[in-house]
């Protein structure tokens, strides 16, 4: 019996994704994480966009997808800014201002390394800052995702939990 893992063996990180929201601009932008060997976790380059109002199963269909982009790589971000931001790259606004007041981001990450079951973290503008969290199974089928991930976002919106 081992009772302690051997420092030989490989650390596995938990998945993650960030989820831009905006239905004003009718789009949905996820963006896949690398993370390096000190746990940075940073966006990769390519961001899928999606049309606001795609459906829930193409949506959780792309939710699974971008999270089997996650990897690891080791990068220099010491000389990146915030108009290198990948997702507000993607998004085509002038200003990152403009895209953190018009966008809303969710991010979805395992909660251990397994990866089997994905956290929705919602930030909100709270002055108490109060933050929103559901937790899915991440073998719920597609459309269980996407459905989940919009109630979300209504209640990081509308700041009212149904």
């Amino acid at each position: 019996m081992k009772w302690f893992k051997s420092n030989k063996e490989k650390k596995q990180f938990p998945k993650m994704i960030a989820v831009y929201l905006s239905q004003e601009y009718d789009m949905v932008l996820l963006a896949p994480f690398f993370v390096d060997e000190s746990w940075l976790y940073y966006e990769q380059e390519e961001i899928e966009a999606l049309s606001f109002d795609v459906n829930d199963e193409m949506l959780g269909e792309s939710i699974k997808r971008n999270l089997n982009k996650f990897a690891e790589k080791n990068a220099d971000t010491t000389k990146r800014n915030k108009k290198d931001w990948p997702a507000f790259k993607a998004s085509n606004l002038k200003t990152v201002k403009e895209f953190e007041t018009k966008f809303s981001r969710i991010s979805i990450s395992g909660l251990n390394e397994a990866n089997i079951i994905l956290a929705f973290d919602a930030e909100t503008k709270s002055k108490n800052e109060i933050q929103l969290r559901t937790i899915i199974s991440a073998y719920a089928n597609n459309g269980e995702l996407g459905d989940r991930l919009r109630k979300l976002h209504k209640a990081q919106i509308e700041m009212k939990i149904e």
